[in-house]
């Protein structure tokens, strides 16, 4: 398990589990973060749903993204919520208000048809779209992976819930 190094801005962390569900199931994106074997980063933003400490993706089926995970199934994640520039005349108090969550955990491929439905399934509910049945599924290249959360915190400047 990766051990969270301490934020530097204490007075933005926010550790308040329901707090973090909450803009996890907000979310309309995710930074999936991932490490090659050539040591190189690679950022993709991602769609992605959201249930029970468990991040669903789909994506491609062959590419960058599913040949790093095939090296290194560890990732890095970041989702947003919201965010606005705050203006100022005086450069020091120019500055972001925002929301966003960031954690870390592993990405297991789903290869099952039904475990597959059920996974785009909740993606879809984040979207509050419509369901998928697993025949559908069957006859799509897509791939479909969980990200098993293991650590997860919040930062927060200045934005209510």
């Amino acid at each position: 398990m990766r051990q969270n190094r301490e934020m530097r801005r204490k007075d933005r962390l926010v550790t308040d589990r329901g707090w973090i569900d909450e803009i996890l199931k907000r979310g309309t994106y995710l930074n999936l973060g991932l490490a090659a074997s050539d040591g190189w980063p690679y950022i993709v933003p991602i769609c992605y749903g959201y249930r029970d400490n468990v991040i669903y993706l789909h994506g491609a089926a062959k590419g960058m993204k599913t040949d790093i995970l095939a090296e290194n199934r560890r990732a890095c994640f970041q989702i947003t919520d919201a965010s606005e520039v705050v203006r100022n005349p005086m450069p020091a108090e120019f500055s972001m208000k925002y929301r966003s969550v960031t954690g870390f955990g592993i990405v297991s491929a789903i290869t099952d048809a039904q475990e597959k439905t059920d996974a785009l399934n909740v993606i879809m509910d984040q979207y509050e779209g419509p369901h998928i049945e697993v025949k559908m599924v069957e006859k799509m290249g897509v791939w479909v992976a969980r990200l098993d959360i293991e650590s997860v915190t919040g930062k927060n400047n200045n934005y209510p819930l």
